[in-house]
């Protein structure tokens, strides 16, 4: 059975993240390996010499039975119940992520940035992009304000990238499980641009083609206003997922920068699944 592994600081934000990832481990039948990435070693105490000093509490236990008692009360009786294991011997996020990189069963990854940041800016941060260059499986980032909801549409971002079907491909396990539809978006700057149009053409030829799934379907949205936002996730029917490949860290930062302007800032309110890079 796949896991989903859940970093989480056991903050407020670290509490909605991994209820989120619980939600969705029932969804997709799926396990929970928790990691707290806040341990704060205690002070050093004198021990009698020949015994060992005993290992700090770093509080995940408590945590976890947390949010297992939490899980019950929201799921029927005889309902699937994800299985939550804590990993309390990777502290620092090197060691985690090498963790999790050797374990077969990780299908996912999921974290939060911390309680009440903007989400736009963790993505573009220095630990974000830590967790997301180590991963070899999707990183997906939980806002705090993200409703606790089954997904119903997902957005992909594409690049026009040769190798984004595949990446779309990934998503079908996603889609299986909730039932959702998937809106595979390209952002287009400049409609002039014949070359743009035909690979979105080939694209949208490639989604009918080579995807065995229904509900998925081609957008070229103009992409053309001074000052870019977020509003294209909400057109027609509210975005509950958006989806991207990772980029170079510079395009990566203009993607998640839309929105800030010098007169309003549109926030990203929904989740983020960044997917591995294809070669």
């Amino acid at each position: 059975m796949k896991t989903i592994a859940v970093l989480t600081d056991l903050s407020r934000s670290g509490e909605h993240a991994t209820q989120f990832a619980l939600h969705m481990a029932k969804k997709m039948k799926a396990n929970v390996l928790l990691f707290n990435t806040n341990c704060v070693p205690a002070a050093r105490q004198l021990v009698p010499a020949g015994q060992e000093e005993p290992e700090p509490d770093n509080g995940l236990a408590d945590f976890g039975h947390r949010m297992e008692e939490r899980l019950m009360t929201r799921t029927f009786p005889g309902s699937f119940l994800p299985e939550i294991h804590m990993d309390n011997d990777n502290k620092e996020i090197v060691d985690i992520m090498t963790s999790l990189m050797q374990n077969p069963d990780i299908s996912l990854v999921i974290t939060a940035p911390e309680t009440e940041s903007d989400l736009a800016s963790y993505m573009i941060s220095d630990d974000c992009n830590r967790i997301i260059d180590w991963a070899t499986v999707p990183v997906m980032v939980i806002p705090e304000c993200a409703p606790l909801r089954n997904f119903e549409k997902i957005a992909f971002a594409s690049q026009l990238h040769e190798e984004d079907i595949n990446s779309i491909s990934e998503l079908g396990k996603l889609l299986e499980s909730f039932a959702a539809e998937l809106m595979v978006a390209h952002l287009n700057s400049d409609w002039s641009d014949q070359a743009v149009r035909e690979k979105e053409e080939k694209l949208n030829r490639d989604l009918y083609k080579k995807l065995d799934c229904g509900g998925v379907y081609f957008r070229s949205i103009p992409d053309t206003v001074p000052y870019q936002n977020w509003d294209w996730l909400k057109a027609n029917k509210r975005t509950d997922l958006l989806a991207v490949v990772q980029q170079p860290r510079e395009r990566m930062t203009r993607f998640f920068q839309r929105g800030k302007n010098p007169s309003v800032t549109h926030h990203l309110t929904v989740p983020v699944l960044v997917l591995p890079k294809k070669p």
